[in-house]
């Protein structure tokens, strides 16, 4: 399971970096949790989502934000379970001001090969203080 693990989240890194949002969204499974936590009445593209609010993520992001880096430092795989971890660095086009936070990614990769969980942890305070004027 763990290559799968590994080939699955690859796929979803290339397609994040070409930008295909449709063939993303078809690595997850129908049932998949999507979070990053976080107020989204504060930060538009935080929160819980269904696989079909996926697009809406990216879509806010690219509306709302420049992105200046987004380097995934090191994939840990155990069997099922996948942890991303890495930088990400984008300007908030409303405020200019730069969100510059380590993350963590939390996936899981269903017996099918699709993805059933994603969880992003970032630094939350200081995305929020970055999009309030």
């Amino acid at each position: 399971m763990g290559n799968r693990t590994r080939d699955v989240v690859n796929e979803l890194l290339k397609r994040i970096g070409e930008g295909d949002v449709p063939a993303v969204v078809e690595l997850f499974a129908d049932d998949a949790d999507w979070e990053i936590p976080g107020d989204p009445e504060i930060v538009p593209w935080v929160g819980r989502r269904t696989v079909a609010g996926i697009p809406d993520f990216f879509r806010t992001m690219g509306e709302l934000t420049d992105r200046e880096l987004f380097d995934v430092e090191r994939v840990v795989v155990d069997g099922p379970n996948a942890v991303l971890i890495g930088r990400a660095r984008v300007v908030v086009r409303s405020t200019g001001k730069t969100i510059d936070t380590p993350f963590a990614v939390d996936i899981v990769v269903n017996p099918e090969g699709r993805i059933s969980r994603y969880y992003m942890f970032e630094d939350s305070w200081g995305v929020a203080q970055a999009v309030r004027p």
